[in-house]
């Protein structure tokens, strides 16, 4: 399971994952849950609006005694990998894959654009790996493919913009070279 995860700490992430804890979260709610997991806030100076959703806190809060005791393994044995469980933001996430504007999100926090990009990216990755670990629920992996559905938009997905400009006509259709065939608009007799 642990081989199947990339992270700054993939035991902590696996250990999360294969806790059980987030297989009854909601899409949204998963989306958040996992931007706990990878972001670490050592800033005091930052605020949201954005509140912390109950059900979240109760699907993390059986991961702080597992935190803790991977962190006492890790200083005995000298090792300096973060274990983030950082609560303070996730609301954030939460109300970007519940569909709130990139200006509504951005007025609602004191961060720059540039931290609240790297978050979102950051909690959309690890979501993108959570359908390929072995070893995790059927429910697991499905909400985490919902969640990333939920995430990647514009300014957090490029690909949205290609395809914002595709829908919009800026993009030509393919021609085919061959007169012949084009239909008729009853698509029953070929012009020539």
């Amino acid at each position: 399971m642990i081989a199947a995860i990339r992270g700054e700490n993939e035991l902590w992430l696996g250990l999360a994952l294969h806790s059980s804890q987030l297989d009854t979260l909601e899409p949204h709610q998963l989306a958040a849950a996992c931007a706990a997991l990878v972001i670490e806030n050592n800033r005091t100076d930052v605020w949201t609006t954005c509140k912390l959703n109950p059900q979240i806190a109760t699907a993390l809060r059986p991961l702080k005694p597992l935190q803790r005791k991977l962190l006492q393994q890790q200083q005995l044995h000298q090792i300096e990998f973060p274990i983030c469980l950082d609560l303070e933001l996730v609301g954030l996430v939460e109300q970007w894959a519940l569909g709130l504007t990139w200006e509504e999100l951005c007025t609602n926090t004191s961060l720059d654009a540039g931290d609240l990009v790297r978050i979102l990216r950051r909690s959309l990755d690890f979501l993108s790996q959570i359908p390929h670990v072995p070893g995790v629920s059927t429910t697991l992996s499905k909400n985490a493919q919902r969640a990333q559905l939920l995430l990647n938009r514009f300014p957090i997905s490029e690909i949205d913009q290609t395809l914002a400009s595709a829908d919009s006509g800026l993009m030509s259709p393919l021609i085919t070279s061959e007169p012949d065939s084009v239909a008729t608009d009853d698509d029953s007799t070929p012009l020539g």
